[in-house]
């Protein structure tokens, strides 16, 4: 692809825009901050310059550009990256760049689900109307089934099949789609006859499948869903999140319920902060993907045992990972489908409203087989995974009210009972010491905001200048790239570096303002620390070699040139 479409692309796509299609962020002075989507995070972390379109992680490390955010955060190579940022933007490339590359596996497999979407969701309409009738009877309407892209899967085994071979997808990529069973060879559609609800990720790409009978039939299971693929897996993506993600940071919150169905009323009657497990009990990766949007989420989950234990599980699940978590108390006999059919809008309001926290949910609770004792080892265990101290005093104080014990025998057993949290390690980030080598650093830094300042750099100096090895790195990789004053984008260099080192420690010095440096200054500082260990390293040849002539020469050169400088910086100082 040419660099100026690629240019083109990059300046189409604000990285403050692009990131905060995945996460929201803050305006902390200059710059952006949120929580870090590639570590575990629990305080913002993660840096995002708009000025210099550069993100960083002062926690883990990573750090990049617009396209280098896009690459770790969806895995893509970095023209997949180019190609889906081009497709945000509105911008077409031109046909012979879309051969030119080959589609890798992933694009592949993603062409084929947002192709099946379209055609279970075209049949719908077409041949689908017992599935609209079956929707128009629950009270859900077309609008609905259209914005969230229900379809219908055909009551056939080779439908979806013969679609997606006349859209020319390949015979071995269908193979492990899932999408299909393979019977000696043989494949057949996987889902027929069935309502189908797309699962997306939470940038909006169909990743997966559920398909729904209308009716049931003996030996055959009411729900199957897509296997785990190189897209999907079971229990880290929240179905509509890719809907409703906006209005869940708006509402600094999030409902999250059980099903396609609960999910569907609550959507199509205006809770659109809603969230859905899928099925499953909440997974520790469905709360690191929410916890992104929101600190707060409401459990809200049938109104049976079964409903409540599990509203309690990822309740106590969201508090060990520093969440506010209320419970949503829903009627025996009632999901929140039910809910708001029968009592309406305003009854789900109303019950929201007042859900209290999962605290004081677990000591007013009415189960008899649940005894109090139990309750508050529930909440201990969870605080036992929290990291944060100061949330966890917080939560201590709160469960003594709650219960009416003291914060003694709570803090006591806490802590009795207490074993390693058992933490996945964060690799330490590349940090530059300021303390070390600081001309050096800031020379780098400075070179890095004006082009004048980045060729003097390439040609008055080299390597040897260098002490430390990480800047002696950086300036090799900088003047490699014979940069030209057309093409000075130092955000741009972050583009193809697949050293970690060289790209963490590059964008930290992009981070840097440099507003009270002179590149002049730094430059005669590091000449002078560079005749400063010529000098030492004489010394310690003349110590073995005290008659040679030419190494006192040597010397006597360089003591006048050092004589020389330090006599420039200190009249300098002075006057």
């Amino acid at each position: 692809m040419e660099q100026n479409l690629i240019e083109q692309i990059r300046q189409a796509n604000d990285i403050v825009e692009v990131i905060q299609d995945y996460l929201p962020l803050k305006h902390v002075g200059s710059n952006w901050r949120g929580l870090c989507p590639f570590h575990n995070d629990t305080s913002p972390s993660l840096y995002v310059s708009q000025p210099k379109q550069i993100y960083k992680c002062f926690a883990c490390g990573k750090a990049g550009n617009v396209f280098g955010f896009v690459q770790d955060h969806e895995k893509l190579s970095f023209m997949e990256a180019v190609k889906k940022l081009a497709q945000r933007a509105g911008i077409a490339i031109p046909e012979y760049e879309k051969t030119k590359t080959v589609s890798t596996r992933r694009e592949q497999l993603l062409l084929t689900y947002k192709s099946a979407a379209e055609f279970f969701a075209e049949s719908l309409f077409a041949h689908g109307k017992n599935v609209l009738d079956y929707l128009a009877k629950r009270s859900f309407s077309a609008a609905t089934a259209k914005e969230l892209q229900l379809g219908y899967a055909l009551n056939s085994e080779k439908a979806l099949l013969n679609h997606l071979l006349k859209e020319g997808l390949p015979v071995a990529l269908l193979k492990d789609s899932g999408l299909f069973g393979n019977y000696s060879g043989n494949l057949v559609d996987q889902f027929r006859d069935r309502l189908m609800f797309p699962i997306h990720n939470s940038f909006g790409e169909v990743i997966a499948f559920g398909g729904r009978l209308l009716e049931e039939k003996p030996g055959v299971g009411k729900y199957i869903n897509s296997p785990g693929t190189e897209l999907y897996t079971k229990g880290k993506e929240l179905y509509g999140l890719h809907k409703t993600k906006y209005n869940i940071s708006k509402a600094g919150s999030a409902i999250v319920c059980e099903g396609y169905f609960d999910f569907l009323r609550l959507f199509e009657s205006g809770f659109t902060n809603a969230v859905a497990s899928l099925g499953t009990a909440l997974t520790e990766d469905q709360i690191t993907l929410l916890k992104r949007f929101t600190e707060h989420g409401v459990m809200l989950y049938d109104g049976d045992a079964a409903g409540i234990k599990a509203a309690v599980r990822g309740g106590l699940l969201c508090l060990s990972r520093g969440m506010e978590v209320s419970v949503g108390i829903l009627p025996a006999g009632e999901d929140p489908d039910s809910l708001i059919l029968n009592q309406g809008k305003d009854a789900m309001q109303q019950l929201l409203d007042s859900a209290p926290d999962l605290i004081h949910f677990l000591a007013g609770d009415p189960r008899p087989e649940q005894k109090t004792a139990e309750r508050i080892d529930l909440l201990l265990d969870a605080l036992r995974s929290l990291k944060d101290p100061v949330k966890r005093e917080l939560l201590v104080k709160d469960i003594s009210e709650a219960f009416s014990i003291s914060q003694n025998a709570l803090n006591s057993k806490l802590h009795r009972s207490s074993s390693p949290v058992q933490t996945t390690p964060v690799a330490e980030p590349v940090t530059l010491r300021r303390s070390e080598n600081t001309e050096e650093r800031d020379l780098l830094i400075l070179s890095l905001k004006d082009y004048d300042a980045y060729k003097l750099l390439a040609s008055e100096l080299n390597q040897s200048y260098f002490s430390n090895r990480l800047y002696r790195n950086l300036y090799n990789y900088l003047t490699e790239q014979s940069l030209s004053a057309e093409d000075f984008n130092p955000s741009a260099l972050l583009d193809h570096i697949e050293n970690n080192e060289i790209k963490e420690s590059l964008a930290e010095l992009l981070f840097e303002d440099g507003q009270h440096m002179r590149f002049e200054d730094c430059l005669s500082g590091i000449r002078i620390r560079k005749i400063q260990r010529d000098l030492e390293e004489l010394d310690r040849a003349i110590v073995k070699d005290p008659n040679n002539l030419e190494l006192l020469k040597q010397k006597e050169k360089l003591a006048h040139s050092y004589r020389r400088m330090t006599r420039k910086v200190v009249n300098k100082v002075l006057f």
